[in-house]
């Protein structure tokens, strides 16, 4: 008895144990690495986490539920103005100080207002998040609203409104769209609102709007990275929730009328060089059960894909258009589906407009194909797994649905979509895109403008499109920033990027290729990509025939002898797996990613398109009819016209200007040339591979030499013949492009070019950029020029290279017409006094500082570090750059900085071109100012 009682109680004991053990266990793990999880304050404010352990980094996203949706007619803007009115300061942080502290502290911050939402952002290191919720806490309660500060921001606004809208042919034309499609439902009033309403808001009526809707009780916040949930709830509780309850607001009342006739528009404008068609049709909400539907549809139709039925049609078979796409976006009422397509300039609006209906109406009477559908569905998945690594990515998502309908309800999206027929495709199609009830716009080219000339020269896009339009950014004021404060950071509080050269495996395959392989086991994929320098191609420059690489680059990727250009784009798409040839100046490149399960078909495709292209005859002149056009159309308006020159200049005489591409050269290439280019230069021996994937270093070995180990080398190598030194300028020049029908004046200045720089420079180069223009929150310029003297609303300066070891620097902004030439003073004024009388030490060590802690951002995910293993290719860099770059960094003297900014700061060399409504010869007297 005594034995069975002892095993009894030791029995008992243990089981309780067990229990004990599991559920500490249970609360230890209760929350998962990549989930959301919800949390509600007492007064009213949810807080919405994700555990992601990749990086030492945490974003932060607080969000209003407010927008241009809650306003009205009298006082459109008003949201957009709150949310600039917020950076303005409170007792705590005075004007400037939010941004200052942030950027001393490594932080990377914005905030915007779209029709459904406001937010501010802050990402951060994991030991400063502590920083973002003080700062928006603080503001969410006690912003001033000081009424000379609310008189000098409308004027910002409405430069801002000019610069993003007047001045913007899209964005026009987006405000006149939403303003016309809709009748009865706030949306058709723009988020920065009307001009007049902008002029008669007052200081009281922002501040009761915002005492209204900037509360805890309608607002949320999402946190995503590197913390441990219970005590990163508990700082939102301890900053949030002493904020007391706002005022119960009720969701506004809209219904958008139903739309009973056609509409149509025309906007002319001299940024218009070929016509284009825009076709809106009114479609409900994200959470309504048809949106998933309409999401299907819209991929089929419109998708910007070759294998979409409208790209199919009219760019690739018809060569019609440019570009066909279309769909819609996420929002909280009712909103547009567009369909956009770019014509060619002899093709015909109504020709076009006919094949697009014509394809709507064979998607309402004919089910679309089981492949079809199972494509979308395929490629949605896909997507699911490889998109969003990032954590700011992961958190704006969330923000986003979370702000509209729920965060549930986006899982409920993506199983509505994956549950969609081929009948309810027609069902959709039938209820929403009639004929009768569509808005057209159409964009056509100012038959009144003058014509633009020299169009035969270019080589890169100096402006980005805007692909924020509808969504308006606040860029805060640089007023206050060089005060002294208590949040500069150590170097001791500093968290040190992890190293990246141990993850990183070195080897050859038996052929001699080199392999680099990185494990990924974030998601399921493998990601091959590769280098083949090839240095200037002789062949080009003995019969003039620029673009012959460009054009087996284009043609690689048309098919290969096995499967036709149709067949293999359907298969890809299909998978889905994506294989990309480019390059053909100075070397060819490849990236290819699939599901880690279709990794063999990617290798195997990949590998049949590098070494048997089809190169069809007929798909040879697609390729070199669509080279010719965008030879010609290079320059599509007088600001790139201005810049080029100033290119041209900068590199006059040298390979980086003359050996462009033009319809003349084009016609030259045969198929025989491109024959000779494709066995001479698309060859292992020069090859630098990379691999990423979730599986093991020996693992992407095996599949590396399955593939690639069996191509053939050869020992008849051609010599690469390296880029050639540049000449520097012989003068300084300024030249004016008048164009009256601009509402403001571009400015591009670039210096003379060097043959010497070097990598080991970079860290003294950009703590030169941030310390002089780079930042308009700190730098000088931003403070003297655009802040203090209101001469400018946005800069760009960047010591710019396209080879190794040569470039320029260059600096882009814009300005009103009056303020030009003083603009242009200066910025050569700012210059020469940095050069002159040096820079502080406060200065250096906030900028080293800044630089160090933001090391952990640019290796936040395996993506980062294998772009920065692909670049080291190209520069011939080391792979433990990145890893002594604090070091390097740490090292800067004053002294340094000076030296770089008399290097390629070349004050008696330069070339600046201006553009604008302003006379030809005005500013011929300024270059003696300078």
């Amino acid at each position: 008895m005594i034995f069975k009682q002892i095993t009894t109680r030791t029995i008992l004991f243990s089981f309780l144990f067990l229990i004990l053990s599991l559920s500490l266990t249970a609360e230890t793990n209760k929350y998962e690495e990549g989930k959301v999880y919800r949390h509600k304050l007492a007064n009213g404010l949810t807080v919405l986490t994700m555990e992601r352990h990749i990086a030492p980094l945490i974003y932060h996203q607080l969000t209003y539920k407010v927008g241009s949706r809650n306003e009205k007619l009298g006082a459109t803007g008003i949201s957009h103005v709150v949310e600039h009115m917020m950076f303005k300061g409170t007792s705590k942080y005075r004007k400037g100080e939010v941004s200052k502290t942030i950027t001393d502290n490594s932080g990377i911050f914005n905030a915007f207002t779209s029709n459904d939402m406001t937010s501010y952002f802050e990402y951060l290191p994991k030991n400063k998040i502590e920083l973002a919720m003080d700062i928006e806490s603080d503001r969410m309660f006690n912003s001033t609203f000081n009424p000379d500060e609310f008189k000098s921001e409308i004027e910002v606004i409405k430069q801002e409104r000019r610069l993003r809208t007047e001045s913007n042919a899209n964005g026009l034309f987006r405000e006149e769209l939403m303003n016309i499609a809709y009748k009865s439902h706030p949306n058709q009033n723009p988020v920065i609102g009307w001009p007049g309403d902008l002029s008669h808001i007052t200081r009281d009526d922002a501040y009761t709007y915002y005492k209204t809707y900037y509360t805890p009780n309608n607002a949320f916040l999402v946190l995503v990275g590197d913390f441990d949930t219970d005590n990163i709830v508990e700082l939102a509780k301890k900053y949030y929730s002493g904020i007391p309850k706002g005022p119960d607001v009720q969701d506004i009342y809209e219904l958008e009328e139903q739309q009973v006739v056609q509409k149509i528009f025309k906007l002319y404008h001299v940024d218009f060089a070929t016509p284009g068609i825009s076709m809106n049709f009114h479609i409900p909400s994200y959470d309504n059960p048809d949106a998933p539907k309409l999401r299907v549809a819209s991929k089929i139709l419109c998708a910007r894909s070759r294998t979409a039925r409208l790209y199919k049609i009219l760019v690739t078979e018809k060569r019609l258009a440019t570009v066909a796409a279309g769909g819609f976006g996420v929002s909280k009422d009712p909103t547009l589906f567009s369909i956009s397509v770019k014509l060619k300039e002899e093709s015909k609006i109504d020709t076009v407009q006919k094949i697009v209906f014509d394809e709507i109406k064979k998607m309402q009477d004919q089910p679309v194909s089981d492949y079809e559908l199972q494509k979308v569905k395929n490629n949605f998945q896909y997507d699911e797994l490889t998109t969003t690594q990032k954590n700011a990515d992961l958190g704006s998502r969330i923000s986003t649905y979370e702000a509209f309908h729920g965060w549930d309800s986006y899982e409920n999206f993506k199983n509505a979509l994956m549950e969609v027929t081929k009948e309810d495709i027609m069902e959709v199609m039938k209820k929403y895109f009639s004929p009768e009830k569509m808005t057209m716009g159409l964009t056509l080219p100012d038959k009144n403008a003058s014509k633009l000339k020299n169009r035969k020269k270019a080589a890169e896009e100096n402006e980005e499109e805007d692909k924020n339009l509808g969504v308006f950014f606040y860029t805060p004021s640089a007023s206050d920033c060089t005060l002294e404060n208590n949040y500069n950071i150590g170097d001791d509080e500093i968290i040190k990027p992890k190293q990246i050269r141990p993850l990183i495996k070195e080897t050859k395959l038996s052929n001699g290729v080199k392999l680099y392989t990185i494990e990924d086991h974030l998601t399921p994929t493998i990601v091959v990509a590769g280098i083949m320098d090839t240095g200037l191609l002789p062949e080009e420059k003995q019969d003039q025939k620029w673009g012959a690489g460009n054009m087996l680059a284009g043609l690689m990727n048309k098919g290969t002898v096995k499967e036709s250009y149709d067949e293999i784009s359907e298969r890809m798409s299909f998978v889905p797996f994506s294989f990309v040839v480019g390059g053909g100046t100075r070397s060819f490149s490849f990236s290819g990613q699939s599901l880690l399960k279709n990794a063999d078909e990617l290798f195997e495709t990949g590998m049949d398109i590098l070494t048997h292209p089809r190169l069809d005859d007929k798909e040879i002149e697609k390729v070199r009819e669509d080279m010719i056009l965008s030879a010609k159309n290079r320059m599509t308006n007088k600001s790139m016209e201005a810049f080029y020159y100033m290119y041209n200049k900068v590199y006059e005489g040298h390979p980086l200007s003359t050996n462009s591409s033009s319809e003349e050269s084009l016609k030259k290439i045969t198929k025989e040339d491109l024959i000779q280019l494709h066995n001479k230069y698309v060859r292992p021996e020069h090859l630098s591979l990379l691999l990423v994937g979730d599986i093991k270093h020996s693992e992407m070995e095996k599949l590396a030499e399955k593939y690639f180990g069996n191509w053939k080398v050869s020992s008849n190598l051609p010599s690469i013949v390296k880029m050639p030194v540049t000449s520097p300028l012989k003068e300084k020049q300024i030249k004016v492009f008048q164009e009256k029908n601009y509402t403001q004046c571009t400015i591009n200045i670039g210096f003379s070019p060097s043959n010497e720089i070097k990598e080991e420079e970079a860290e003294a180069v950009n703590i030169l950029n941030n310390i002089l223009a780079a930042s308009a929150l700190t730098s000088r310029m931003g403070v003297e020029l655009r802040d203090k003297r209101g001469l400018y609303y946005g800069l760009k300066s960047e010591l710019h290279s396209q080879s190794k070891g040569i470039g320029y620097w260059k600096m882009n902004t814009k300005t009103a017409p009056k303020n030009t030439a003083n603009l242009i003073k200066g910025i050569f004024e700012q210059i020469k006094l940095l050069i002159d009388k040096g820079i502080t030490d406060k200065e250096l060590e906030t900028a080293k500082n800044h630089f160090l802690g933001l090391l952990p951002f640019y290796i936040e995910t395996t993506d980062d570090i294998a772009q920065m293993v692909f670049d080291s290719f190209s520069k011939e860099t080391s792979l433990d750059m990145f890893d002594k770059k604090a070091e390097r960094i740490k090292s800067v003297t004053k002294e340094d900085v000076i030296k770089m900014a008399k290097k390629y700061f070349t004050l008696d060399k330069f070339v600046v071109v201006v553009d604008g409504p302003i006379e030809e010869h005005s500013l011929d007297n300024l270059i003696n100012e300078l």
